[in-house]
């Protein structure tokens, strides 16, 4: 494909410019508009440094920023302070204390009176939270040398210590320093992942390949046998107005048509990619299939991301829609492209399912038989005039990575006011500018971003790539979050008609049906982050929970910085430092304390290794031989614990009492947390 391009592509370089770069005027960042007060979950965050302050959302009091890296994106590496506000509701006046895990200076107020200070070494003493909001802030001030990090914990008579969950946190989202952070964030996205630079020269302006926000490396689709995969009459719609068949898409409208009529250019072009390679033959589907695909549609949590190739209208989850698929896929095309989705676009967000040959093809079979939506046949394109357009519509920038020729250079855009071209708000002010689709408080924040300078492109804080890519692969479309339920879980209606088509069997050892999956609330606390890179990215090769018909999808460009990211979120670090060599002592009594005889008889419900769980109840529980692999040593305490601290709908037992102690008075004496690592010390030799 690109030999085919290089004789179209060499007149227009031999005979175009580069356009030279003009001193850019001084933006101004628009007004923000009012907003009128409102109360969400969650904290708010201001970072100072260098005499500098930014503010934005968080989940937590928490934070771990390595030493010479930035606390903001907009900030200078170097010595900072954070403060967070907020209210903690509590349904009931309550006494909790308070403590705090930190590298740093941390102080913090509780209704305006003195609640903790780090430089004080003294015993916490607990203290009273009143019925409702109770005003929160929590100052930190790092270290001069080294990490900085810092936890807030609470504990009641009830619980033992533990990260203040961000469930009880409410602040008001209307604060003008707030929204101007979040709208600073937004902008900055929006131009990485538009590609701005990919038409318009941006010189020094960006960081070094491969550094700086990882979004900037963000590919499109590459143009490799077109017309093997997919229809004219799709590519000539898709063309001529993504936005129509998807909304929220990255591709922008390049050719200005008029309303709904398939621009002619729109129809060349998609002549010339049809013309590109014949598609496959493809053995037709039938109606079992189609059925077997249905369920499974279902059973893998599809249908938390899409909606069904029938649906017509607007989701109220925000689901991509599927009702084209039949109109734009080539079946044995479809089929490749479900078991490689990422083979042409490495940061496409279609994850990697693992899918083997007669799961794709009932997966294709369901999706081509039950899509709906259809394309006009006119006009007629012509493929010469759709090759010599590809050369000239900037289409190659971005999908082969042609440097720009034919667009003014980033500084000569914003000397302008970025107010004209991709930016202009209606299409006589567009002109020949690519449409992007763009709202009013998309076209402010990039502004915002453009005005504020572009220094924050070339570092980027991985706890806030986490947070961008949880919303941006729709993490919480499959996992609970924060008190919230998954997506998934509130489709309940149309999961069970579609696994109706192709029923599970029933009986011991048989997967099951669920929705009920891990909660993504505490990952970053909860799982190693070398394992949950490896998780993340499909490569793990035990599924912790294989009882469930469901299976964790593979994101391998995102993998690695988002469990980082994770990681830095919770305020811990992403390097676990080796624990020392297995008490023999301790393994031995560990072994005995998961047993049957004089132990917990953990057997009871978990696997083993090799070794079956002995009496299970509805599904057996997480392979215990994988515990010290998949969890943090910290969590697997904190777990053992209170449980249902951690999750509610859990069927783990709790086996301490308040007091710490457990019935297995025989060894050390009842006390719960000397148990519990005794149990970890005897499963790190199991340890793959």
């Amino acid at each position: 494909m690109k030999k085919a391009l290089l004789p179209l592509l060499t007149p227009l370089v031999l005979g175009t410019a580069l356009l030279q770069p003009l001193p850019a005027q001084e933006l101004q960042a628009p007004p923000l508009a009012k907003a009128a007060p409102e109360k969400k979950q969650g904290l708010k965050v201001t970072f100072t440094a260098a005499g500098k302050t930014d503010t934005r959302a968080a989940r937590l009091v928490a934070l771990f920023v390595p030493e010479g890296q930035p606390a903001s994106p907009f900030l200078p590496a170097g010595p900072f302070s954070a403060k967070w506000e907020a209210e903690i509701v509590s349904e009931l006046r309550a006494e909790y204390t308070f403590a705090v895990e930190t590298s740093g200076v941390v102080t913090a107020t509780l209704n305006d009176a003195p609640l903790l200070d780090s430089r004080l070494r003294i015993v916490p003493q607990p203290v009273q939270l009143q019925k409702g909001a109770n005003k929160l802030v929590v100052e930190f001030q790092s270290p001069p040398k080294g990490d900085a990090a810092v936890r807030l914990l609470w504990s009641s008579k009830e619980f033992p210590r533990e990260v203040v969950p961000p469930t009880v946190f409410l602040n008001d989202v209307s604060a003008a320093d707030l929204r101007t952070g979040e709208r600073l964030r937004e902008g900055r996205l929006l131009f990485a992942q538009h590609r701005c630079v990919a038409c318009h020269d941006a010189g020094t302006l960006l960081p070094a390949k491969g550094a700086g926000l990882p979004e900037l490396a963000q590919d499109a689709p590459t143009f490799d046998a077109v017309g093997e995969k997919y229809r004219e009459r799709w590519l000539a719609a898709w063309i001529n107005d993504p936005h129509a068949i998807r909304p929220q898409t990255l591709m922008p409208r390049i050719f200005a048509g008029e309303g709904d009529k398939i621009d002619q250019r729109a129809a060349d072009l998609a002549a010339y990619f049809a013309s590109t390679a014949a598609p496959k033959e493809a053995k037709p589907f039938d109606d079992e299939l189609t059925a077997k695909g249905g369920a499974q549609f279902a059973n893998l949590g599809c249908i938390a991301c899409h909606t069904k190739p029938d649906a017509d209208g607007q989701d109220a989850h925000s689901r991509v829609p599927l009702a084209h698929v039949k109109a734009k896929w080539h079946p044995a095309a479809l089929v490749e492209f479900l078991q490689e989705p990422a083979k042409n676009y490495a940061w496409i967000r279609m994850p990697h399912f693992r899918l083997n040959g007669e799961e794709a093809n009932q997966l294709a079979a369901y999706l081509l038989g039950t899509a709906t939506r259809e394309f006009p046949a006119e006009p007629k394109g012509d493929a010469t005039r759709g090759a010599q357009l590809l050369a000239t519509s900037n289409c190659l920038n971005c999908h082969a990575g042609v440097p720009p020729m034919t667009t003014p250079a980033l500084a000569a855009t914003l000397a302008s006011g970025w107010s004209k071209g991709c930016l202009a708000p209606t299409a006589g002010a567009r002109g020949k500018a690519p449409d992007f689709h763009f709202t009013p408080e998309q076209r402010s924040a990039l502004v915002a971003f453009a005005a504020q300078g572009f220094a924050s492109l070339k570092q980027d804080p991985p706890a806030e790539f986490a947070e961008r890519q949880i919303r941006n692969l729709r993490c919480t479309a499959c996992h609970s979050a924060d008190g919230q339920p998954s997506i998934w879980s509130q489709l309940e209606e149309e999961v069970i008609a579609l696994q109706s088509g192709a029923p599970l069997e029933e009986g011991e050892g048989q997967p099951m049906h669920t929705t009920a999956l891990p909660m993504l609330t505490w990952f970053g606390e909860k799982l190693r982050p070398d394992y949950l890179a490896t998780f993340i990215a499909g490569h793990a090769k035990d599924k912790p929970r294989p009882w469930i018909v469901s299976r964790m999808p593979g994101f391998a460009s995102y993998a690695e910085p988002l469990a980082k990211g994770l990681a830095h979120a919770h305020g811990l670090s992403a390097t676990i430092p080796a624990e020392a060599a297995p008490d023999a002592e301790k393994v031995k009594t560990g072994e005995t304390l998961i047993g049957e005889n004089g132990g917990f008889n953990c057997l009871q419900c978990h696997t083993l290794a090799d070794r079956a769980a002995t009496a299970v109840f509805e599904a057996p529980g997480p392979n215990l031989a994988l515990t010290p692999v998949r969890l943090r040593k910290e969590y697997f305490h904190h777990w053992v614990l209170a449980p249902t601290r951690l999750d509610a709908e859990t069927k783990m037992p709790k086996f301490a009492d308040e007091t710490g102690k457990t019935p297995l008075t025989d060894f050390y004496d009842g006390r719960a947390s000397e148990q519990f690592d005794a149990i970890w010390q005897y499963l790190q030799t199991l340890r793959k």
